[in-house]
């Protein structure tokens, strides 16, 4: 039933009002009377009345003031003004409030059921439209994260204008500012870590690997992570502690492999640009990511051997070539056929690429970004260094010093 408030300071109107109708007929009901505007304001905060039938002039607080302050608490709340002649002044205020309908004193019974049965058809209107809301609300919820990923992939791929980016980070409530990097996990299907390694679902291990990365980015926030259309696990977070960074491509590795027994390939990178290189950097990966795996086991073990122990000093073809259970040269044969390197030509540039990531912190000292890639003395360091990239690194820093400026 719907719920009726009447709000007049005579008591023979407001019984008027209440025997002049049958109630139930109408499926209303009369929830409450009130003398004047404050206690209709108290009774209307308790109950929420669907339609009010309010006098303009009352005590304390007149009819206007208190449908002013009803439109507050009841947003669809009807309201009928009963006035008599010398008071329809006030109609014009009441317009400007939204007053539903007036009726003139004396207010004749069949007037009255008149514009409650269009108060009524009114309610139904709201109250439909209210339904529907609600229900595209709540499937627009259930759909929430389905929605997302598909706005992520549109976004990494390059299919969305900068102002759609900008109107899909505010309704999913997301806030990318300041440094940022992305990391990108790939099942590496075609190598099994050792003889327990199980055979899962590919569903289920992706699944299982996004709860993982999960786990151990908690910290990195807000960070995103998703699944992408090449079954690629996709995590974009900020860089606030590059020595960190750095080293989280490793710890994401080993901690996928120490829980599931599986081998996974990760490529990491910062996005120089902020969110605008978002499609770059991602694709970049995604050629880095292709381009391991195509190699044969050996060499994918080889190279994500290197890649997890490049920072020791003495890491020799040897001690991978061992770790392989190969022999030295049959590696290095295989290095350089597959990915047109030889075994210090990868790992110098695995310590480099470190390295890089390293300098972007002004705080870490030469000597330390060396010593954390590899290298116990500088000046080979600076020499790999410049074989590299043709610069030594103190004025690659004070390149980037400059661009930043």
């Amino acid at each position: 039933m719907w719920k009726l408030l009447i709000a007049d300071d005579e008591p023979k109107i407001r019984q008027g009002l209440r025997n002049g109708l049958d109630w139930n007929a109408l499926d209303i009901e009369v929830i409450g009377e009130a003398e004047d505007g404050e206690v209709a304001l108290e009774i209307a905060k308790a109950s929420h009345p669907d339609i009010a039938l309010v006098d303009i002039c009352m005590p304390f607080l007149d009819g206007l003031q208190f449908i002013e302050k009803l439109n507050e608490i009841c947003e669809n709340c009807i309201v009928i003004v009963i006035t008599g002649h010398d008071k329809f002044s006030y109609a014009q205020k009441a317009v400007r409030l939204k007053v539903f309908d007036f009726l003139l004193k004396p207010v004749t019974k069949e007037q009255l059921r008149s514009v409650l049965i269009k108060a009524k058809e009114e309610l139904d209107k709201v109250y439909s439209k209210n339904k529907y809301f609600n229900w595209a609300k709540q499937q627009l919820e259930k759909n929430r994260g389905l929605l997302k990923q598909q706005f992520l992939n549109e976004w990494i791929n390059g299919s969305l204008s900068y102002v759609q980016i900008e109107e899909q980070l505010r309704f999913f409530d997301m806030n990318l500012d300041g440094e940022y990097g992305m990391i990108m996990i790939k099942v590496a299907e075609r190598i099994a870590v050792d003889e327990i390694g199980e055979e899962w679902d590919k569903d289920l291990l992706i699944y299982a690997i996004k709860n993982i990365v999960e786990e151990l980015l908690a910290e990195w926030q807000p960070n995103i992570i998703f699944e992408d259309s090449k079954s690629n696990i996709v995590a974009i977070l900020p860089i606030e502690e590059l020595k960190e960074w750095v080293h989280l491509g490793v710890k994401l590795e080993s901690t996928v492999e120490h829980y599931l027994k599986q081998t996974v390939l990760v490529s990491q990178a910062k996005m120089q640009n902020g969110i605008k290189s978002i499609p770059s950097v991602y694709h970049s990966l995604l050629q880095d990511i292709k381009n391991k795996s195509n190699s044969t086991p050996i060499v994918m073990l080889a190279r994500k051997y290197i890649d997890t122990h490049y920072f020791k000093e003495n890491l020799s073809l040897i001690e991978v070539a061992k770790e392989m259970q190969i022999s030295a040269t049959y590696l290095s044969r295989l290095l350089k056929q597959e990915i047109g390197l030889s075994f210090i030509d990868y790992l110098t540039q695995v310590r480099i690429k470190k390295a890089m990531e390293l300098m972007n912190d002004p705080s870490i000292k030469l000597y330390e970004v060396a010593q954390r890639v590899g290298y116990s003395s500088q000046h080979y360091f600076s020499t790999a260094f410049k074989r590299i990239l043709g610069m030594p690194p103190g004025e690659y820093r004070k390149g980037k010093k400059a661009i930043a400026k």
